[in-house]
């Protein structure tokens, strides 16, 4: 096993300044230098066992919220915002501070400059697929929970809503209303819930003998203009899907002045159905039936496991997933000539 004298030689500096650099300590050290150190470690697998242990022994009481997408339009996101919501108010609740981390610590190494934050424990927040940040955390003793992802065999502790529950009850009620051409808005791919939705979406169309038509599976991107232009275009095919499912309710607003641009009527020509059920979905025109998540609860239920985790105790399921719940309101109805 690789001691910091190994990566103070591998790295061509002092093991005083290894030191610093893991503890974030007052002595200056120059970017390059560090990056050295940064280096060195990943390269020797270098897990700074005794810093995790001291600083159980003191904790900080500060916990880490790492963004899966770090862009100012977070801020604003509806989903983001929800679970933000829960997580600071769980977290005052707990006696802990928070500190938000601007950057996406993808990189391998760049979980020993976390470590470095002094933080008790992290929540990752929607980490993109591939993204191995939070075993990487645990490995060099932070504590880490994520929110709003599924990653793999080496599941960390996880806070989600059932996806794949969300997407049934939203096919489910456009498929009674008649509609039997549905389009997928889904957004970033790149997203595990997003493709969770993709397969449930396709697999109940196929539980009601429908095939999935590529060209109904749309987006790529949760940015609103693509939205719009991607939506647009498949408004404008010679067979038009008579409904579409939204990725959450950002897109389905997208849809809803796609189809006022291009003269459709909602829902009596185009049903739409949202996710998340934002606080401006009931004032929209019509009102957006959308399902529903409880954003709140999912970062309240984070910091709680996260706490059990850093005071030690056990945890009874490592995978905590909410019931979401299908909100029926006006941009919804039967099929045109169903």
């Amino acid at each position: 096993m690789a001691t910091i004298r190994d990566v103070a030689r591998e790295s061509g500096v002092s093991v005083a300044t290894v030191s610093y650099v893991l503890n974030n300590g007052p002595r200056a050290v120059s970017p390059a230098a560090r990056q050295r150190v940064t280096e060195a470690m990943a390269r020797l697998n270098y897990h700074p066992n005794s810093v995790a242990r001291s600083l159980v022994r003191r904790r900080t009481h500060c916990l880490g919220v790492l963004l899966g997408a770090v862009e100012p339009e977070v801020v604003t996101n509806n989903y983001y915002a929800g679970v933000l919501s829960g997580i600071f108010a769980q977290a005052r609740a707990s006696g802990y501070d928070l500190r938000i981390l601007t950057s996406h610590y993808v990189e391998a190494g760049e979980e020993h400059h976390l470590r470095a934050q002094q933080l008790d424990g992290a929540i990752v927040l929607v980490p993109l697929q591939g993204n191995d940040i939070a075993s990487r955390l645990d490995a060099v003793g932070v504590p880490a929970v994520v929110v709003g992802a599924s990653l793999g065999s080496q599941q960390p502790l996880t806070v989600d809503v059932d996806n794949a529950l969300g997407t049934r009850l939203a096919m489910e009620h456009l498929l009674a209303l008649g509609h039997r051409r549905i389009v997928y808005l889904m957004g970033s791919p790149q997203q595990s819930s997003v493709q969770q939705r993709r397969c449930a979406f396709e697999a109940i169309l196929r539980e009601w003998g429908i095939a999935p038509e590529t060209q109904l599976t749309i987006g790529g991107d949760f940015n609103s203009a693509v939205a719009y232009a991607e939506i647009v275009r498949c408004l404008a095919q010679p067979q038009p899907p008579t409904a579409v499912f939204a990725g959450n309710d950002d897109l389905a607003l997208q849809a809803l002045k796609a189809a006022h641009a291009l003269g459709l009527h909602v829902p009596q020509d185009l049903s739409i159905i949202g996710y998340d059920d934002s606080v401006l979905g009931p004032y929209l025109t019509p009102p957006l039936t959308t399902v529903r998540q409880p954003m709140r609860q999912i970062g309240e239920a984070a910091v709680r496991k996260l706490v059990k985790q850093i005071k030690g105790e056990k945890l009874t399921e490592c995978v905590q997933l909410f019931t979401p719940e299908l909100i029926v309101r006006g941009s919804t109805a039967e099929a045109p000539h169903a």
